[in-house]
């Protein structure tokens, strides 16, 4: 049996630095309407002991773990499940989700 593999590559984008290799506009992030870096959002939140944030980065982990594990036995539709999930988990996190609360209240 195979045992499944991860790979992490860090560095710089292909393209050099201030080009768009993907055109994803990423790189733009002095504009305040880019992407949330949610790593560091969750790292602040938990400094200061936030259990919300706790919970949702070890169900973003678990996401993680439920994705490889899907990926190495060729399960699509579990990749994509667990995918998902786990953008909703982050877009909550991000604050994307603010709106829940004031309509679970009223």
């Amino acid at each position: 049996m195979r045992r499944p593999t991860l790979m992490i590559a860090i560095g710089l984008p292909h393209g050099g630095p201030g080009q768009d290799e993907d055109n994803l506009n990423r790189e733009h992030d002095g504009d305040g309407d880019g992407p949330t870096n949610t790593l560091e959002l969750i790292y602040e939140r938990l400094k200061h002991g936030d259990e919300v944030a706790a919970h949702a980065a070890m169900s973003i982990a678990r996401c993680l773990q439920e994705m490889v594990h899907q990926a190495t036995r060729g399960n699509q539709a579990g990749l994509k499940h667990w995918y998902e999930e786990c953008c909703d988990l982050i877009a909550h996190l991000d604050g994307d989700g603010e709106n829940e609360e004031d309509d679970n209240n009223g």
